[in-house]
């Protein structure tokens, strides 16, 4: 019995013993557990607070996306992208045309342009031209577009282009232009054409440009030099408003309200056209 009881008690002693071992050998595998646990949380944190930090989350910047355009032949810069779109109320049959090449018996002007180039690399009617007969009507709405390629645009990015008038002969030695405009606007919807009809500009909301908003008449005697320019002009136009690098189109507008036959417009052209990306 003393033999047995000893036995045990030493049994139990040993036992003891050796669980307290095991708790402690488990308590600093368990310490050191939440120990690597918690360093790599805050490794993970301390990673994620660097991957958010505005500086490394700024996107490239975009390729420049400078380019000219002389307009040497219209079929050559719609096969590089640009669209001609009469949206007129109503529409006549008045497009944008090579040199702004015109029907004399209509026009009364010479044919088969009325002016020179500002800067040609094919031929001399190197630039293109639209006019009044963009309306059928004697006083309608004239919305006639050329639209550009897609483009990544820029706040700061410009539109430079020269543009002119055409006189209409009053006799006397005197010339009218009859009151022509021109807008420049922009669409920051990707690869939309949409421009509306009439008044509407459709996604083209963005005005950046209006030559002659006033309807000044350009006469040649007694020039108001806020009217459409008589003689090839440089205008420049700066894109704004956009928030980052943004895939859009940029497009002209012959508009004029109460233009025809019998109301405002006589035509005008447009020639070297540069998109000047901001880099």
């Amino acid at each position: 019995m003393t033999t047995y009881a000893f036995f045990k008690y030493t049994k139990n002693v040993y036992f003891t013993e050796h669980i307290t071992n095991l708790t402690s050998v488990h308590m600093g595998r368990s310490a050191l557990g939440k120990f690597l646990f918690i360093s790599i949380m805050c490794f993970v944190y301390l990673q994620s607070c660097v991957k958010d930090d505005p500086a490394t989350l700024i996107p490239p910047a975009p390729k420049d996306q400078s380019f000219v355009e002389e307009f040497d032949t219209v079929g050559a810069a719609y096969d590089r992208g640009w669209r001609y779109i009469n949206v007129s109320l109503p529409r006549g049959p008045g497009f944008w045309n090579q040199g702004m090449f015109n029907n004399p018996n209509i026009t009364n002007l010479p044919a088969p342009i009325p002016f020179a180039a500002y800067s040609s690399h094919g031929s001399y009617v190197g630039f293109i031209g639209t006019d009044y007969t963009s309306t059928s009507a004697a006083a309608g709405i004239i919305s006639n577009w050329i639209v550009s390629p897609v483009v990544t645009m820029q706040n700061g990015d410009k539109i430079v282009f020269y543009t002119r008038t055409v006189m209409y002969d009053l006799g006397g030695g005197d010339s009218s232009d009859f009151v022509n405009r021109l807008q420049v606007r922009y669409s920051s919807k990707n690869e939309s054409v949409n421009v509306g009809v009439g008044n509407d500009p459709g996604d083209f909301t963005n005005a950046i440009l209006d030559v002659n908003p006033f309807y000044k008449e350009a006469i040649l005697s007694s020039y108001d030099p806020e009217a459409y320019p008589i003689r090839w002009t440089r205008f420049e136009a700066t894109v704004g408003g956009l928030n980052g690098a943004v895939k859009g189109r940029f497009a002209f507008r012959y508009y004029m309200e109460n233009a025809g036959s019998s109301g405002y417009g006589s035509g005008i052209g447009i020639d070297s056209v540069a998109y000047i990306g901001k880099h």
